[in-house]
């Protein structure tokens, strides 16, 4: 009877470690699939490069670029506008005087 009960324990310990190693193997892969993804997001932790943060860095660079270029244009479109409209301006109260002058003679 003690034999069987032992041999019982024997096999259920040696299920236990086979479950036991089968979960360590399961966590170092989760451990590099985690460390890999740190790495897609992060870059390299070496040297600094790549990675999505470095993307979103570079994307919010450029978009600060594109937004001052577009002030630039608004502000040329305005003093365009303006410049344009003093040209009219000015040339139509030429010609009203030409022809109040010319009236007049």
């Amino acid at each position: 009877m003690e034999n069987l009960f032992e041999k019982q324990v024997k096999e259920e310990l040696k299920s236990m470690d086979q479950r036991l190693y089968d979960m360590e193997e399961k966590i170092g892969s989760i451990d590099t699939k985690l460390t890999q993804v740190v790495d897609a997001i992060l870059g390299n932790p070496l040297t600094k490069k790549g990675g999505f943060v470095e993307k979103i860095e570079v994307l919010e660079d450029k978009i600060a670029t594109l937004e001052k270029k577009i002030e630039k244009h608004d502000e040329f479109k305005k003093r365009l506008i303006w410049t344009l409209g003093i040209i009219i301006a000015l040339g139509m109260l030429i010609e009203y005087v030409s022809k109040v002058y010319s009236n007049i003679k």
